[in-house]
């Protein structure tokens, strides 16, 4: 992937980054996306992530290819607990050639040296194996698995961590 970029979101990416959410949400059941992301203006959503990008806590990244988003992660503090919770998904077309390893290289060296966060955390289905192998190769560890009622689903998953050494 020679014209891949890794990066903070900005708020010119405010459109790329509703299609691109939208395009995830109609791709895959692999992972939950609030039903609500996506669904603010293009203005709307540039504030946001001004906002966002003000915090040393919440961070967006973006992958591009060519110029447009093929995937993306997310990471959000939960209730000032110094843990992030992350989320990521990259396009069908574009998965298992690196992307994900790269935005999880990405968050992982944001939230070493430039968050205030303590653990990355994320809740992973145990029926999703490259998830939790790129979890794993990225230095995630299992701490709880459990089932889960999900979006009216009942899922058998994994709690995973990445403890951040600062």
């Amino acid at each position: 992937m020679c014209n891949l970029e890794v990066r903070c979101a900005q708020p010119d990416d405010a459109a790329k980054l509703i299609e691109l959410i939208a395009q995830l949400k109609q791709e895959s059941d692999q992972y939950t996306i609030d039903p609500n992301i996506g669904n603010l203006s293009v203005d709307d959503q540039a504030q946001q992530i001004m906002l966002v990008n003000q915090t040393r806590s919440f961070i967006i990244g973006l992958a591009f290819l060519d110029d447009q988003p093929v995937g993306m992660i997310q990471v959000q503090e939960l209730q000032d607990s110094g843990i992030g919770e992350l989320g990521i998904a990259v396009l069908n077309q574009y998965s298992h050639q690196g992307i994900g390893g790269q935005l999880m290289d990405f968050v992982i060296d944001w939230a070493t040296y430039d968050s205030n966060l303590s653990t990355l955390a994320l809740v992973v289905k145990k029926t999703n194996e490259h998830a939790i192998h790129l979890y794993e190769k990225s230095g995630f560890t299992v701490v709880k698995k459990r089932v889960i009622n999900a979006l009216g689903s009942v899922l058998s998953t994994q709690e995973m961590q990445y403890n951040l050494k600062k």
